[in-house]
């Protein structure tokens, strides 16, 4: 949108990115939404059903809505030659004596938030989702909310860096 683009003044840049929403919202088909445009296949979402702001964020994501939504999920996943396997940026390691099983498949057990681990083989291990946390699912959000401030942009592990060597004392 901005890319090469020249505008008068910020009123004319605002009235671009508004028209561009309206076509991306409103006409643009979203192949996820059956080609239909977000706004036509969720109207319900034109009126905001509670104010943004992103410090509540993380309050209002539920673990355990997460953990049911994983539940209805089933995954496979490559064992390695070391017997080991990934999820998300997790690597757990079955052992050797998986090391013959070319695939598991995956499920989600949200009462112990654990996967089930099944080789073709009859095999079966539980391996934990501790790792799967709000700051996990956030990404490098969850550091931002600390600061009492209007942010920056972008938001990146540079910048962030950048402002805590900036409230570090001062060396002598």
């Amino acid at each position: 949108m901005l890319e090469g683009a020249a505008f008068e003044c910020y009123q004319s840049l605002w009235r671009a990115l508004e028209l561009r929403k309206v076509f991306l919202n409103e006409h643009f088909p979203c192949a996820s939404l059956k080609n239909t445009p977000p706004l036509k296949a969720y109207p319900e979402a034109r009126t905001l059903r509670r104010p943004y702001r992103p410090e509540w964020e993380a309050d209002f994501l539920d673990l355990s809505r997460v953990h049911t939504y994983l539940a209805k999920g089933q995954w496979l996943r490559k064992v390695s030659s070391l017997g080991a396997i990934s999820i998300g940026r997790q690597i757990y390691h079955l052992g050797y004596h998986w090391r013959p099983e070319v695939y598991v498949e995956l499920t989600f057990d949200p009462n112990t938030g654990e996967f089930i681990c099944r080789a073709p083989s009859g095999k079966v291990t539980r391996l934990s989702a501790a790792w799967l946390t709000k700051e996990e699912l956030m990404g490098e959000w969850c550091q931002f909310q600390q600061i009492p401030f209007q942010f920056a942009l972008p938001f990146t592990s540079n910048e962030w860096r950048a402002l805590l060597y900036e409230q570090l004392p001062a060396r002598e």
